[in-house]
């Protein structure tokens, strides 16, 4: 997805699922950030608003498949990466875009940054961000850019856009086989005769 298709997020928010979102964040040609929150699941209930050593402390660590992306934007270019996180996270909290749906940027939320074709993601931690080597595992990008371009989702196995699964013949159910075979095996007997039907 091209960076023009993202300078209006609520017409990217309604339109896509957040794997598609995340991914128009992936593909953005320039520079770009995007905003992602913990979702309302059971799952995060004691990940949300947690500093990163107290989630450390539950022996856990900050999970892409826990997160929705709720934000994305061009990316303005900067000198100083901490003090542009600092005023993003000022934006998010004083000064928020009209199209933000997300809550007021906090603790245990994630700011990704593209910049370079670079991803970095950064933990918004009790004071300062921390940055999260290793929060988008390479098969999840794989995945991703694969499901994005997979004209087959029966093909989902590491090669992309390798072209419709054969076509295979339908096969009887094992059940079928059994019983055909079952009739197949039967030995022959020949059928009972009755007295009775003979001397009439």
């Amino acid at each position: 997805m091209s960076q023009d298709k993202i300078e209006r997020w609520n017409e990217v928010d309604g339109n896509l699922d957040n794997s598609e979102k995340m991914q128009a964040f992936l593909d953005s040609t320039t520079d770009a950030y995007a905003i992602l929150q913990l979702r309302h699941i059971d799952e995060t209930v004691y990940e949300r608003f947690e500093s990163y050593d107290s989630l450390k402390r539950q022996g856990k660590e900050p999970d892409i498949d826990h997160y929705d992306v709720v934000y994305m934007a061009p990316l303005s270019s900067y000198t100083d990466q901490t003090a542009m996180l600092e005023g993003l996270y000022t934006k998010f909290n004083v000064d928020q875009p009209e199209d933000f749906r997300g809550h007021s940027l906090s603790v245990s939320d994630i700011v990704a940054l593209k910049t370079d074709d670079v991803v970095s993601f950064h933990y918004v931690d009790s004071i300062g961000f921390r940055e999260l080597q290793g929060f988008m595992k390479p098969e999840n990008y794989l995945k991703n850019a694969e499901m994005a371009v997979e004209d087959d989702y029966g093909m989902l196995d590491g090669i992309v856009n390798n072209g419709k699964a054969p076509v295979t013949e339908e096969r009887s159910s094992v059940l079928a086989q059994l019983k055909e075979r079952s009739a197949l095996d039967a030995p022959y007997k020949p059928a009972k005769s009755h007295p009775e039907r003979e001397m009439e």
